[in-house]
């Protein structure tokens, strides 16, 4: 009966959170460029993407530029179909994440192939030690802090004078907007390009109602499911290729040559 009761009030908090969202208005933009290393044993495969921020009153949302661009696209009027073959172009971190400051909460969201998946969190997950320390990044000035976040040891620097408690994907609880961080080794490096307040407030929807209620571990291996046989899940699905058994060959090859490359999530516990 507990039970019951407990996923009966996960789902109410569901709702309640996709209605605000559904309402919220963001004022503030911040875009980064994100340069991380895919290949954890190999330190030339680093890639760049850009990531936006979006920031509100008490609520943000965040996702790289390519997942905003197709959420925009597929939520106009006359919604646009984006091609799998043209989104994996676009991006390779697939999520949103929807932070709550009233509530103390964030949710990541996710489409995996044909399937809709998001997982709730609490919010302030890092222990921040803030530094004396001080630099200026684009004007603004900025004072270092280090933590420790799933797995990863990382340095941050924050812009007092922006009053965010905020950052790039689930870094928060600063007393001004994360401008730079990046973990000891460098493999995930964040870095403000541009912050702008917007002319008109604009909405960032995602409609979040349809989407399954899953754990992050179970999500994870969802998505790692798919990404070690991407074509297979497809087939299973009824999708045929028209390929022929040598081109299909070429892509699986290709495929798990890609899959085996992508080994450094940036959460490594």
């Amino acid at each position: 009966m507990k039970f019951k009761i407990g996923l009966i009030l996960l789902f109410f908090s569901f709702k309640i959170l996709a209605q605000q969202q559904s309402q919220a208005k963001f004022n503030y933009k911040a875009t980064y460029q994100l340069d991380y290393q895919e290949d954890s044993t190999d330190e030339n495969s680093l890639k760049p993407e850009t990531v936006v921020l979006y920031l509100g009153d008490g609520r943000s949302r965040y996702s790289s530029l390519g997942q905003a661009m197709k959420d925009s696209l597929e939520n106009k009027p006359n919604p646009e179909v984006v091609r799998m073959d043209q989104y994996n172009q676009m991006t390779d971190f697939k999520y949103t994440i929807f932070k709550d400051y009233q509530n103390s909460e964030l949710v990541l969201a996710e489409k995996v192939f044909q399937y809709s998946f998001k997982y709730k969190q609490d919010l302030n997950q890092i222990d921040w030690e803030i530094q004396s320390e001080t630099k200026e990044i684009l004007g603004f000035k900025v004072q270092k802090a280090t933590g420790a976040f799933a797995g990863r040891n990382y340095i941050a620097w924050f812009a007092p004078e922006l009053p965010f408690s905020d950052g790039p994907y689930k870094f928060s609880g600063l007393p001004g907007l994360i401008l730079e961080i990046s973990d000891l080794q460098n493999q995930y490096h964040f870095s403000l390009t541009i912050f702008q307040e917007l002319d008109k407030p604009v909405s960032r929807i995602l409609n979040l109602d349809d989407y399954k209620v899953v754990s992050q571990k179970e999500l994870d291996q969802v998505r790692n499911d798919y990404n070690r046989d991407p074509i297979g899940a497809m087939q299973k699905a009824g999708i045929r290729f028209g390929w022929s058994e040598e081109d299909e060959a070429k892509q699986r090859k290709e495929l798990t040559k890609k899959y085996k490359r992508r080994n450094n999530p940036i959460e490594l516990q």
